[in-house]
């Protein structure tokens, strides 16, 4: 609270109507909050037109607003912990003195109104949130500061992690080199003393070279996620050979059926040539009576040329089996 300001008290039963707390125009420079706090179904909390200056170190219980309007204030800070709010959907911090947010903003993950008009952001700060000059506008701001902040804070975590990681291996290795310090003094102690000392400084070698042994698995652990490159190409390598595997013998497959059904048909060929030649051969030869009668259902233009045709391919066929009858002496 600003000095020389009093504490405005403001009955906050008065101002609760359902689910909406009014206490704007109030000219409070401190929050109630443990009095609307006990009002559990109060989700729309409005405290625009007062002289604010900070929420103050509790107001992030509140965890069940939906809607906060702060609005015309002099509030120059958020708190760190603001993330809490979860639930928060709409909220309004027009006319502040904001220079910038804080990280834990990339937890309002359901935030779908921001409006920052009037606050003297940071350049980085007010490309990110905009001008907020309309509805989209500030949709937008809102969309954008929780995911920048949420991605920002995620690599801060992660920068963190791998600094911790580094000192850790630091630490290990000056461990191990203090350890081969003492070795060497331990060796020329034992020279002094004489030869039980040898071996207390031998089994202290042997220790002190374990150590040093197990150092590099932990550094080999701390390079494992670096060396995830690699790893992907040589995945990558495997598709691509399962692919071209795949359609190799997808070629293969399709060649054999091919072959398959060109030996099939040149078959079936085959053997319908043979059945109509045994078929004319025991129609011309051994039964012309029938083929008499099947001459009878030739159409006449078509019965001569047939004839003639027929005739003289019997008189082959007669030629070539008279030869083939013959011995080859008589040839």
């Amino acid at each position: 609270m600003p000095k020389g300001v009093d504490k405005v008290k403001v009955n906050v039963k008065e101002r609760v109507e359902d689910e909406n707390c009014d206490l704007s125009l109030s000219e409070l420079t401190e929050i109630p909050v443990r009095e609307i706090a006990s009002f559990k179904r109060v989700v729309f909390l409005d405290l625009s037109s007062n002289r604010l200056a900070t929420l103050g170190h509790n107001f992030t219980t509140l965890t069940r607003l939906i809607k906060l309007d702060l609005s015309k204030n002099q509030i120059r800070f958020l708190p760190e912990d603001f993330g809490h709010l979860e639930h928060l959907r709409h909220l309004d911090l027009y006319d502040n003195c904001l220079e910038h947010l804080p990280l834990s903003f990339g937890r309002l993950r359901r935030l779908r109104y921001l409006d920052l008009k009037g606050n003297p952001l940071t350049p980085a700060w007010q490309k990110i949130v905009g001008c907020c000059s309309t509805l989209k506008d500030c949709q937008q701001a809102a969309k954008n500061t929780v995911n920048i902040c949420a991605n920002y804070k995620s690599e801060f975590i992660e920068r963190e992690r791998l600094a911790a990681q580094m000192r850790q291996a630091s630490s290990s290795q000056l461990a191990g080199s203090g350890d081969g310090d003492a070795s060497s003094t331990s060796n020329q102690s034992t020279k002094a003393n004489g030869g039980e000392a040898s071996k207390k400084t031998g089994k202290a070698n042997k220790k002190s070279k374990s150590k040093k042994s197990g150092a590099p698995t932990e550094n080999e652990l701390t390079i494992k996620p670096v060396n995830a490159g690699p790893i992907k190409s040589t995945t990558n390598q495997k598709s691509n050979q399962k692919k071209k595997s795949t359609s190799s013998s997808k070629r293969r497959g399709w060649l054999k059926t091919l072959s398959g059904v060109a030996f099939s048909s040149l078959m079936t060929f085959l053997l319908l040539f043979m059945i109509n030649v045994l078929i004319i051969y025991m129609i011309m030869f051994k039964n012309p009576d029938i083929a008499d009668k099947l001459v009878e259902y030739i159409p006449h233009q078509y019965r001569d040329w047939i004839l003639t045709k027929t005739e003289i391919f019997r008189l082959r066929v007669t030629d070539w089996i008279s030869e083939f009858r013959t011995p080859p002496e008589e040839h």
